[in-house]
């Protein structure tokens, strides 16, 4: 196979995260929890999609891939990218100034799992739940071909508050941020 056709771009880097997500959220969880009140703490995510849905079940983290930008002075046969994600939140509540805190402390969680995760896990076999990955374990980034730089987190943002068609309240806070990576 030519080289040039090794390169997988997004795909494998979201299922990456998403699962990485899934097995660091509770830890980062608890963590945001050890400093909220009692009977305040915060639930572990009960839906991940990869794409903006009507969320049914609450809370939920939306992961996607919003473009990938590439390095146009970089060697020919070394596909140096960027890759631009926004992980999306989606929390509900009755009270509006419980909801701001609960999105302030689900972007810190959020947060806390994607940049303490270690490089080296990216490429690693990791349990994942989610329908497109039907066998239940990500396949992990080939170091062979494609070379994890840096993640770094642009930006939070809390969103707005809106209401729901069933009386309560939401918030869609959100976190964008990229990972530099090199492929073959």
């Amino acid at each position: 196979m030519d080289a040039r056709y090794q390169a997988q771009f997004a795909k494998p880097l979201v299922n990456q995260l998403l699962a990485i997500l899934q097995r660091d959220q509770q830890a980062a969880l608890d963590i945001v929890n050890a400093g909220r009140p009692p009977g305040r703490e915060l639930k572990p995510f009960a839906a991940f999609h990869k794409e903006v849905v009507t969320v049914q079940n609450w809370p939920a983290l939306v992961l996607v891939a919003q473009e990938t930008a590439f390095d146009t002075n970089s060697d020919a046969d070394l596909r140096t990218q960027t890759v631009r994600l926004i992980c999306a939140l989606a929390v509900s509540g009755t009270d509006p100034e419980w909801l701001a805190e609960d999105a302030m402390d689900y972007l810190r969680a959020v947060d806390i799992a994607l940049t303490s995760a270690p490089l080296g896990d990216f490429y690693a076999p990791l349990a994942i739940n989610h329908r497109t990955v039907p066998e239940g374990e990500t396949t992990g980034l080939d170091p062979a071909i494609s070379k994890i730089q840096d993640l770094r987190v642009l930006r939070h943002d809390l969103g707005v508050l809106v209401g729901r068609r069933s009386g309560g309240l939401a918030r869609g806070p959100q976190i964008e941020f990229v990972v530099e990576l090199e492929e073959k």
